[in-house]
């Protein structure tokens, strides 16, 4: 297929009529109102801004089942992008019956993350055409070795300027290629050293070192792709050819690093048809990430989500308030769902305080949320399967101003632990993943427990030397096709893989032995019967004091984080993490805790919610805008009971005091002084 042949081809797309979207409806189980059904009968190209539990991926699956019903090129497909398998998982679980959900999971189409589709499409193709070695993409899996040779000697420059001048460590774990020209930098941008300096050289070839091993991190495949289509421009022409409709998810969430491939791919000029789906109230950041300035979400022509099917309009005007571009005139809301609990609730009747305490009482904070969460909610909602209750704040962990309470997640609660929060313990050898996978499995959810599982496979294939397929990410593809022609090799590795993704059953030194032998024995087949004695220690028996630590875990009462509330033979748990953590998610009942980066942030936004002030004006400075979103994106995750938990000196003193309680308490707060 040459540019000119593509030229010829343009893709025409069918009217979307009523009775497409009543099978959309029928396929989905939902009714749409005037303002969805709108954006799903356009195939103009446009940006959809979309309120807090709006729906938005339920619109986009539906959008999508519309067009693969009427989808007629066999080799030209639909490309659906965002973050996580969200809108994949969704297609799966509410499509997957259907004749439209199966097309939708298979060639021509592609749904999946924006990692996974530069990396098939367009990094992987050119490191293997170039002979490089592919044989893990993971960040914390490059940190680790990164850090492994700073520590040898022929590094000691690279290490002394770094202890001094990086004390947190977030150069050598984030060292990365950036743009088309793979220049050295890290996740906060260029280096502290200067390029020609002897340190700027010795963390040079880490990152070399590194790569010829085939470690690579997720970042380095955007500078790959920015490469590919520096060299041979008409890669980008090829792939709209491939996909002419695209639909990307959580456009938020999209960092500079990935805005600049996705625009240079996806102009929608060029695009027969794009359409953006996101919330720019809820653009939140970590790793050194920046907001994308190429392409910046929403554009025009915009589209919008305004009303808010998770929570009741009591939580929506609450939250409204913090929004830095409140909807206009306000947030709308029709939530929760009647059907949620076994017993109906009235969000509108329910108490959403604001706890008030003083800088010692802290620790009175969790104590009077479980109290009310028991008089808020009866046991029969309490007991439920789909009861959440959350209490979250921007820091988890104390990094500096030690002086300053509350400032951070552990000054409420001293149990709490920030790295088990951050998921960030990183396990050594293959029990560990294991025993780490079965504590996500409580404290998470399957799916991270089989990511977890699934790492620890990838770097046993990589002790083994085998390079195969574990660089997307894909090592059960890798292991159950070893086995595919052998069938009592291949029922004893998927009997292991279930044991360890999804019955949850402790794994004991016991059975140890047997679990390995029928690893080696599924593997055979990629390993000829050799193993390598870097793979046997990989696969020893752990079970010091980490494993130890995990174990705990097997007591739901145990749980990492979990802080439980008892008032006779009553009982509430609620789990603690932070806002970055929490986004995406919905609770039943949210507290949002003060916490202290720069300044404390809900102290900081108090004229917002005395309604002094609305929105964020361009003199907020874009440190108070990103307070801003992360408190709106924390007041949203709620369906029923929203609280906030502010420092009792932020409300003044005397009569300034009494004027900002009692403007609260006209707003709708519930006051509680600790």
């Amino acid at each position: 297929m040459t540019p000119e042949n593509m030229r010829g081809s343009a893709l025409s797309l069918p009217d979307v009529t009523d009775k497409d979207i009543a099978n959309a409806e029928r396929w989905l189980g939902v009714a749409f109102d005037d303002e969805r059904r709108g954006i799903l009968s356009s195939n103009e190209s446009f940006d959809v801004q979309a309120c807090p539990g709006s729906g938005k991926t339920t619109v986009l699956v539906a959008k999508l089942a519309i067009l693969a019903s009427n989808w007629v090129r066999p080799h030209r497909g639909i490309c659906v992008l965002s973050h996580t398998n969200v809108a994949r998982e969704e297609i799966r679980t509410r499509l997957g019956g259907t004749t439209v959900g199966q097309r939708l999971l298979e060639y021509p189409h592609f749904v999946g993350t924006i990692h996974s589709f530069v990396n098939e499409f367009l990094a992987l193709p050119l490191l293997r055409s170039e002979g490089r070695t592919v044989r893990l993409i993971d960040a914390e899996g490059s940190a680790e070795r990164c850090r492994a040779l700073l520590s040898r000697k022929e590094y000691v420059k690279a290490k002394t300027f770094l202890d001094n001048k990086d004390r947190y460590g977030v150069v050598i774990n984030s060292l990365r290629y950036d743009g088309p020209g793979l220049e050295l930098r890290y996740a906060r941008g260029e280096l502290p050293c200067g390029a020609a300096s002897p340190s700027f050289m010795q963390l040079a070839e880490i990152k070399k070192r590194v790569v010829a091993m085939g470690v690579w991190c997720h970042d380095d495949m955007f500078a790959i792709a920015e490469k590919l289509l520096a060299e041979y421009p008409g890669v980008a022409e090829f792939v709209r050819w491939r996909f002419p409709v695209v639909l990307l998810d959580e456009m938020q969430d999209t960092s500079e690093l990935q805005s600049r491939v996705l625009s240079a791919l996806f102009p929608p000029a060029k695009c027969r048809m794009r359409q953006r789906f996101g919330d720019r109230n809820q653009a939140i950041y970590e790793g050194g990430h920046e907001q994308a300035s190429s392409d910046p979400f929403p554009g025009h022509p915009i589209r919008a989500l305004s009303s808010s099917r998770r929570f009741g309009q009591s939580i929506a005007s609450k939250a409204e308030s913090m929004a830095p571009d409140p909807p206009s005139p306000f947030l709308s809301a029709s939530g929760p769902r009647a059907t949620t609990f076994p017993v109906p609730l009235a969000e509108s009747c329910m108490p959403h305080s604001i706890f008030l305490f003083e800088a010692g009482s802290t620790g009175a904070v969790l104590p009077t949320f479980g109290s009310l969460l028991l008089k808020a909610f009866p046991d029969e909602v309490l007991l439920a399967p789909g009861f959440v209750a959350r209490a979250i704040g921007r820091v988890g962990q104390r990094a500096s101003d030690a002086a300053v309470l509350p400032g951070h997640l552990g000054d409420y609660w001293a149990e709490y632990a920030p790295r088990l929060a951050r998921q960030e313990l990183n396990p050594e050898t293959l029990a560990d993943h294991i025993h780490l996978a079965r504590m996500r499995m409580v404290t998470v959810d399957r799916a991270d427990a089989t990511r977890t599982v699934r790492r620890g496979l990838s770097k046993l294939l990589e002790c083994l030397e085998l390079d195969s397929g574990a660089a997307n990410g894909n090592a059960f593809r890798a292991v159950f096709g070893a086995a595919s022609e052998d069938p009592d090799a291949l029922g004893m590795l998927r009997g292991l893989l279930w044991r360890w993704c999804v019955d949850g059953e402790p794994v004991g030194e016991s059975d140890w032995a047997q679990q390995i032998g029928q690893l080696k024995r599924g593997l055979q087949p990629l390993t000829g019967g050799g193993w390598s004695d870097e793979a046997e220690r990989f696969c020893k028996w752990s079970s010091g004091v980490r494993a130890t630590a995990l174990e705990r875990t097997a007591s739901l009462d145990a749980r990492p984080n979990r802080y439980q509330y008892r008032d006779g033979d009553r009982a509430v748990s609620v789990d603690l993490g932070t806002i970055h953590g929490a986004k995406g998610q919905t609770h039943t009942a949210t507290l949002v805790l003060e916490t202290y980066f720069r300044r404390h942030d809900l102290s900081d936004l108090l004229p917002w919610l005395l309604g002094e002030k609305r929105g964020a004006r361009a003199n907020e400075g874009k440190e108070r805008t990103e307070r801003m979103r992360l408190i709106y994106t924390a007041m949203t995750r709620p369906s029923h009971l929203l609280c906030l938990a502010i420092r009792k000196e932020a409300m003044g003193e005397g009569d300034r005091h009494q004027e900002n309680v009692a403007r609260l308490q006209r707003a709708g707060w519930s006051i509680q002084i600790l």
